[in-house]
């Protein structure tokens, strides 16, 4: 029986950087020494702290970890479960763009790199691999604009159910996440896992959720959360 998982990072921190810190002499300074125009370059607290700080950012201590985003794709898009087309990937940034994950893509390990495939993607909206036989098009990456995380579930994922993990969720462990709602038939499931440093989700995706777990008695960060869910649905549908 072919089962389909679905993975969503959401609230992802992941921007370019917003016009009212553009200005900024610490966004100025990295632009000039990168080359790229301030408004093309992303978000990152690592070189902005302080614009983002003084810029008085909305949800700021959300914003600026492009770095999270690396890790987490890098650990599920290494997964058996995507090499056999079984793992579907969304990014939902904080600011409503959605980012899809084409099934030919590998991340690459080197962080300097990904920004750059990243800042790409923010400019030209897509990412193409080399064309194939079995895909003229072959789109690794595809960024569309003023996607609602509402619209990315009932349009896009379209599951039979919604797994919200955070802390604030019901205590449980993986493998009772996964059993409970992967082992039943063909049952689609989407799990989401917030890609961003501090909070918790906003109201506007938790009420989308089936269910909201919380795992283990320890702040994990999204990578690990990603490694331990994704072994264990493996676990089940390679059974």
């Amino acid at each position: 029986m072919f089962r389909i998982v679905s993975l969503v990072l959401a609230e992802a921190a992941l921007e370019t950087v917003p016009k009212e810190i553009i200005d900024h002499p610490s966004v100025r300074n990295l632009s000039q020494k990168i080359g790229k125009m301030p408004g093309e370059i992303l978000l990152d607290r690592s070189y902005h702290h302080h614009a983002m700080i003084q810029g008085r950012l909305k949800s700021s201590w959300k914003r600026g970890r492009p770095d999270i985003i690396h890790f987490a794709l890098m650990e599920a898009l290494s997964t058996p479960l995507f090499f056999k087309g079984m793992l579907r990937v969304y990014v939902h940034t904080i600011n409503d763009k959605l980012i899809l994950i084409g099934k030919d893509l590998r991340i690459p390990k080197s962080y300097s790199r990904f920004e750059g495939l990243i800042i790409s993607l923010f400019k030209n909206k897509v990412i193409k691999g080399e064309q194939n036989d079995n895909d003229k098009n072959n789109i690794l990456l595809e960024l569309h604009d003023n996607v609602s995380f509402e619209d990315l579930i009932k349009n896009i994922v379209k599951p039979d159910k919604v797994i919200g993990l955070s802390r604030v969720g019901v205590q449980s462990t993986f493998e009772e996440v996964v059993s409970n709602n992967v082992n039943s038939g063909n049952c689609h499931c989407a799990f989401t896992i917030g890609g961003f440093p501090k909070g918790h989700f906003s109201d506007t995706t938790t009420m989308l959720f089936n269910r909201l777990y919380s795992i283990g008695k320890f702040r994990l960060e999204a990578h690990v959360v990603i490694a331990r869910i994704l072994y264990e649905c493996e676990k089940v549908i390679f059974d």
